[in-house]
């Protein structure tokens, strides 16, 4: 039985390709013309259709009606493409010209009323190369040119069709005869007289086989030879004796003739053989549509058009793969019961099981007999979703809430019923899939929310409680997938354990190869999970996808077959490549439904769609290579057609513009785009508008690109054609231009207009601007200075260290004392930094002093050999003299060469060489800077003395600079009447040349000055070894530096910022702390306040150390308590003794606030700021001593008691604030007290010891003697 099927199958895959399905175009479209006559194809790509009511424009994928202005109504309408022009014309004689500029029809002429000919009929138009037109009509030949029009040669009679012979000649035939007509001399002679009683009514010239055919009104198919010019008729047998409308020639093989009233003839090329007939079928919707055949157009890609005057216009595709159709036919029981199909199945014995919306179908093809089951249910629709075949033979039938039926496949009977009635189906009759697995068991699912399985061998049903699902496969022996509403799951039969492998997907179909599962999905695309590595996989529309909605799955040698609501794809597993079959018609113009899909043995594919069954043989399927191009339709600004402005398109047509020019009032832009090619239905577009987009838009099938509110300026739109692949991008120049209050001639008038209140303006806002911008180069080089202080600190410190030492030879020292020099001569530059404001604004403060240039020059040319040898430059100096006085500032001068020494040294490439050029004349002197370095490009050396400008070739070589250097040493040369200028070329080197005029005025005196080493004056009678101070600078060197020298007389620590340095003091109080002002996290000022505000702490002397060297800024630290106030560079002998000196100031001060009874007494005779904690703290202590002054137990245990804080804490307090121990300061008070009590001469000795704490007048006159350095009785005499 399968023999018998696969056979009938195969057969069906090798009919000839005659066995064609038409689509009528008209109900593709929706449109409601019926009545067309006339068919042809233009020179863009467009089908033209004529019917009564209007001309029809077709493509693959649109379709749009143009009305003809006719003066009357016309009984019949045709449509011509001649000589690259569309023509339409009535039969009453009215002729219309497409305008292609304006997208519409016009009236060309009217022929019936040139001719003044009452009742004229044209029957054809043909054009020439001249651009005339040749008319055939009742009456007569004729030519129109330029307006005019001719009657050629009136003997010819009535003219009812024309075709051409060559490139020059026309064969026209008419009740007389077949005339030649020469279209460049306009003439005609008779071609052939030997007619019978015929009326032609169509022709063509075969030129493969020299034949003229001639399709006649009622005596059928005729052809004249040319070579021997004798009449024939055709001898196919049985060709119908009726109006031959139309005669085309097919593939240069067949003859085609459209017959009005019996369809489309196939005949053989000779016309000996009818091949194939093709007619209205009423219950075959894949028949032609209408008898009534005017007019046939064989278009090259394959296709054959037909028209018809009474059902429109049919296509079919001549390239089609054999593809059946089971259709439902009208009327015919023994036919497919409905076209709506959910399940597909092919069974052991090679029938054809169809799930239908109105019930079940079975096709026997053994005798191509269908049985129908469920059909007569008048109740309620019976609709059958899921189909399969258990290892019995029966078939499993799942339905919409009516259960499972199973049926006897061999003698078809229902033999088993499960629903929720019966017991089996426990919460709903909802079957949506139903699977076999590998041990022969069937799994039920649906939307109940469980799964039934029914065991084979048991002949039981067991239930796995799971979300509603609509397809199931299976993984393996002991796994199923399971598609549901919301992803997909796998189910492990054994342990009923449920996996969640996707989400937020409603999955239509599944199908398993290898390692992965391939998901349809409903709006998600085509899925793929990898069971080996849990990656997952999208493709869609963007990757080629005619749709997101997969509705099924097929997989087959290699390739995934994808059913889409909207057509038929095939993914490559392999290389991810997406091919769409919009062609043939027959399977792009359906929907596939979901999961309703299966392949028979030998290969063939099954699917179900909306519209019946197809099935087809994958291997026919040849994909033809996409072509296309972009056609624009049309440009919507702000709602109306760009048609209605024609100046924008200066006479162009607009598919041929690239460019458009718009006001600012037509912002709004539509740009509605078709696709032309020969596989249209396919294409996707993508856009980016260069000006407005960051990016491409994603592929869409959508037409229109809409872009809104843009402003004024110049657009690029690029749009690109996909189609599996880019095969078409164009592009489209927007330019909007701005308002006329925008435009500059506007603004011109306004600023003249207004000129004289904007000078006013825009002077104080000058001045403003001159201020701020002053103020923030002034701020720049304040921050530098305090960057080169800080440096410089590092600097000079070494330096005067080593200028201590005995040990240097004459060389060495005299070596140190020049960097000593050029350390002051860096302070000094830091500081002239910041008169930086006073060259860029003219007061630069010009002193000249007689001096030796030469000198000078080489003294700077030696300061940067050091510097040159660091990059292996060698640096040279050539004086053409050995002295040369003139009078210079030589300050500004060394500044000015210093820099192009440094710019000649930075720039340069080690290893090369900076020379140094010095001549003199008797009026001027010049001076050479030559590097080969990176040089100066020639449009940058225009820009290269202004402030703050760098080259961009020093840019892109990462070398550091201001762009200040050379404008000041422009403006310092200028200072002394002088001109810098620069040649050089990029990658060659710089020459700097400075021309200054000679000065010999001998008034001028040279003001240079020396720098002498510090002395060393630091004090040794205060021990200080014992001493802990605390450096705080974020400046690693720097502060690495300062340990040396002071640990020479103190412990040090160290930290890096306030943050550290506050941590340190919480946890380890120092005797001294040291502090940059400037530093991250938490700098001097804030940690001074900190220290100063917290009692444990207070007590601590800080110094602040700044680059900051104004004096509100020292104001602002001593006012916090700070001790002392250093600006950068310091001397570090300077800083040690004022640490000294601080400690020493507090021991001697320690002895004064315990006469006194307080800090605030004491500290303000010494010109310090109070600190309120540290006078409370010796307030509240000489308190405490006086309440225990008789106490001869009193100890400094018992004092920090009472003072409430630690034995160690008041040590330090008492140390940093007195001067001196614990004890010391009991044992002072108390002398103290003694000495104020003898002084008033009431008591005796022994009663003072008592009441001072003593127990032994001894032990009190030497302690008395000791502290005051004479004896109690001294005082008393």
């Amino acid at each position: 039985m399968w023999v018998l099927f696969a056979f009938l199958l195969l057969t069906a895959a090798q009919l000839p390709v005659d066995d064609l399905k038409f689509v009528n175009m008209t109900d593709a479209y929706g449109l409601t013309v019926r009545e067309t006559t006339s068919i042809c194809r233009d020179g863009v790509g467009f089908i033209w259709i004529a019917a009564r009511t209007g001309i029809i424009r077709l493509t693959d994928s649109d379709s749009r009606i143009y009305q003809l202005p006719s003066e009357s109504v016309a009984v019949s309408v045709e449509v011509a493409c001649l000589d690259n022009n569309l023509y339409a014309f009535t039969n009453q004689g009215e002729i219309f010209r497409y305008d292609l500029l304006m997208d519409r029809f016009e009236r060309y002429f009217n022929f019936a009323r040139c001719t003044g000919v009452a009742g004229l009929w044209l029957f054809d138009l043909e054009a020439d190369p001249d651009g005339g037109l040749w008319l055939a009509s009742s009456a007569g030949l004729y030519y129109y040119h330029d307006n005019q029009y001719v009657k050629i040669a009136p003997e010819t009679g009535a003219v009812t069709d024309m075709t051409p012979l060559d490139t020059h000649h026309l064969l026209a035939a008419g009740p007389r005869g077949i005339f030649l007509i020469d279209t460049e001399r306009r003439s005609v002679e008779l071609w052939n007289r030997t007619w019978a009683d015929i009326e032609p009514v169509s022709l063509l010239f075969d030129r493969g086989m020299s034949r003229l055919w001639i399709g006649t009104q009622s005596d059928g198919l005729w052809y004249v030879d040319t070579a021997t010019r004798q009449l024939h008729a055709a001898t196919a047998p049985h060709f119908p004796q009726q109006c031959i409308k139309d005669i085309e020639l097919v593939s240069d093989s067949t003859l085609w003739c459209g017959i009005d009233g019996r369809g489309v003839w196939k005949l053989s090329r000779d016309g000996s053989r009818v091949l194939n007939i093709w007619q209205e079928d009423a219950d075959n919707p894949l028949s032609i549509r209408g008898n009534g055949v005017y007019d046939l157009y064989w278009q090259r890609s394959g296709r054959i058009w037909v028209c018809s005057v009474t059902g429109g216009v049919s296509v079919a595709d001549l390239t089609s793969p054999a593809v059946t159709r089971l259709q439902h036919r009208i009327n015919n029981p023994n036919s497919l019961v409905n076209n709506h199909i959910h399940a597909l199945i092919e069974d052991s014995r090679g029938q054809l099981w169809a799930g239908t919306n109105s019930g079940l179908s079975c096709w026997n093809p053994h005798t191509d007999k269908w049985i129908n089951y469920f059909e007569e249910r008048d109740s309620e629709a019976f609709i059958v979703l899921a189909l399969r075949e258990d290892s019995d033979g029966n078939i499993w039938v799942g339905t919409y809430a009516h259960g499972v039926y199973v049926m006897d496949g061999k003698n078809p009977r229902i033999i088993a019923h499960y629903t929720r009635q019966t017991g089996i189906l426990a919460k709903t009759g909802f079957v949506f899939d139903i699977l076999k697995d590998r041990n022969g068991d069937m799994w039920l699912a649906g939307m109940g929310g469980e799964i039934l399985k029914y065991d084979y061998l048991t002949r039981k049903f067991e239930t796995y409680p799971v979300k509603p699902i609509y397809t199931m496969d299976e993984w393996d022996d002991h796994t199923l997938i399971l598609g549901c509403n919301n992803g997909l799951l796998l189910l492990d039969k054994n342990t009923k354990k449920l996996t969640t492998l996707l989400t937020n997907n409603m999955i239509q179909d599944v199908a398993v190869v290898q390692d992965k599962i391939w998901v349809g999905s409903n709006g998600g695309g085509l899925l793929s999970y990898n069971m080996r590595t849990n990656a997952v996989e999208k493709y869609d529309m963007r990757q080629g996808l005619i749709s997101n909605y997969v509705n099924s799955v097929l997989y087959s040698d290699g390739y995934l077959w994808l059913g889409t609501d909207k057509g038929l794809c095939r993914f490559n597993t392999i290389d991810k490549t997406i091919t769409t079959y919009s062609s043939p018609m027959t399977i792009s113009n359906v929907s596939y439904n979901s999961d309703a899909c299966f392949q028979f043995h030998n290969g063939m594919f099954a699917w179900g769609t909306s519209d019946g069954i197809i099935i087809l043989d994958p291997k026919t399927l040849n994909m033809q290579e996409p072509s296309g191009r972009i056609y624009i339709q049309d440009i919507l600004l702000s709602g109306q057609s760009i048609r209605q402005y024609p100046d924008l398109l200066h006479k162009v047509p607009l598919d041929s513009i690239s460019n458009i020019t718009l006001n600012y009032q037509q912002k709004n832009v539509t740009i509605h785009i078709l696709p032309l090619g020969n596989d249209s239905r396919a294409a996707r577009f993508s856009w980016k508008m260069q000006g407005f987009d960051d990016d491409w838009s994603d592929l869409t099938d959508q037409r229109d690109i809409n872009y809104t509110n843009l402003n004024p300026g110049t657009y690029q739109l690029s749009v690109r054609l996909y189609n599996h692949k880019l095969i078409s991008e164009r592009t489209l120049t927007i330019h909007i231009t701005p308002p006329f209050w925008a435009t500059w001639l506007f603004k011109i008038a306004y600023i003249l207009f207004a000129g004289w209140l904007a000078y006013f303006l825009l002077r104080f806002y000058m001045n403003r601007l001159n201020q701020r911008y002053t103020e923030d180069k002034l701020r720049f080089f304040t921050n530098i200075a305090h960057d080169l202080r800080t440096a410089l600190t590092l600097v000079k410190a070494p330096i005067d260290e080593l200028n201590q030492t005995n040990s240097l030879s004459g060389h060495d020292r005299e070596y140190l004392q020049l960097a000593a020099k050029q350390t002051e001569r860096l302070t000094s530059v830091a500081k002239q930094l910041l008169d930086f404001q006073k060259v860029d604004t003219g007061k630069e403060q010009f002193e000249p002093v007689m001096a030796d240039i030469v000198v000078l020059i080489g003294c700077r040319v030696s300061m940067f050999e050091t510097m040159a040898a660091a990059k292996h430059i060698t640096i040279a100096y050539y004086p053409d003299t050995e002295t040369c006085l003139t009078a210079i500032d030589t300050n500004m001068m060394e500044r000015v060469i210093d820099n192009l020494l440094s710019n000649a040294i930075k720039y340069s490439p080690e290893q090369s060489a900076v020379e140094v050029h010095f001549r003199s004349d008797e009026d001027k002197w010049r001076l050479k800077v030559v590097d080969r370095g990176i040089g100066i490009s020639r449009e940058a050396q225009r820009e290269l003395f202004h402030e703050f400008y760098r080259s961009q070739n020093a840019l892109s070589a990462q070398i550091s600079g201001s762009g200040i250097g050379l404008f000041m040493a422009r403006m310092l040369v200028e200072l002394h009447n002088g001109k810098i200028s620069v040649e050089s070329e990029e990658g060659k080197g710089s020459t700097f040349e400075i021309i200054v005029p000679r000065c010999k005025n001998e008034e001028y005196k040279d003001t240079g000055k020396q720098i002498s080493a510090p002395q060393d004056d630091l004090s040794n009678d205060c021990p200080t070894e014992d001493m802990r101070i605390l450096v705080v600078e974020d400046n690693n060197d720097l502060r690495n530096f300062m340990i040396r020298p002071l640990a020479k007389h103190f412990s040090v620590e160290t930290a890096a910022d306030g943050v550290e340095a506050w941590e340190y003091i919480q946890q380890q109080i120092p005797d001294l702390i040291v502090s940059d002002i400037m530093m991250p996290r938490m700098d001097g000022l804030e940690l001074c306040r900190l220290v100063k505000s917290t009692f444990e702490t207070s007590h601590i002397p800080i110094i602040l150390l700044t680059a900051l060297s104004e004096k509100t800024d020292e104001l602002r630290g001593l006012g916090l308590g700070a001790d002392d106030y250093m600006t950068k560079p310091f001397d570090m002998k300077t800083l040690t003794q004022r640490i000294v000196s601080i400690i020493r100031n507090r021991r001697i001060l320690g002895g004064r606030f315990i006469a006194s009874g307080s800090m605030t007494e004491v500290e303000d005779s010494a010109g310090k700021s109070v600190n309120t904690l540290n006078d409370a703290f010796v307030k509240r202590a000489m308190e405490v001593v006086v309440q225990y002054l008789d106490d001869t137990e009193f100890s400094k245990d018992d004092f920090a008691r009472e003072m409430g804080v630690s034995t160690s804490l008041l040590f330090k307090k008492m140390k940093a604030l007195a001067g001196m121990s614990v004890v010391d300061f009991i044992r002072g008070v108390r002398m103290e007290h003694a000495m104020k009590l003898i002084r008033e001469n009431r008591y005796s000795i022994g009663e003072i010891a008592c009441m001072c704490g003593f127990s032994t007048i001894g032990y009190f006159s030497t302690t008395f003697k000791k502290h005051f350095g004479k004896s109690p009785s001294d005082f008393t005499g």
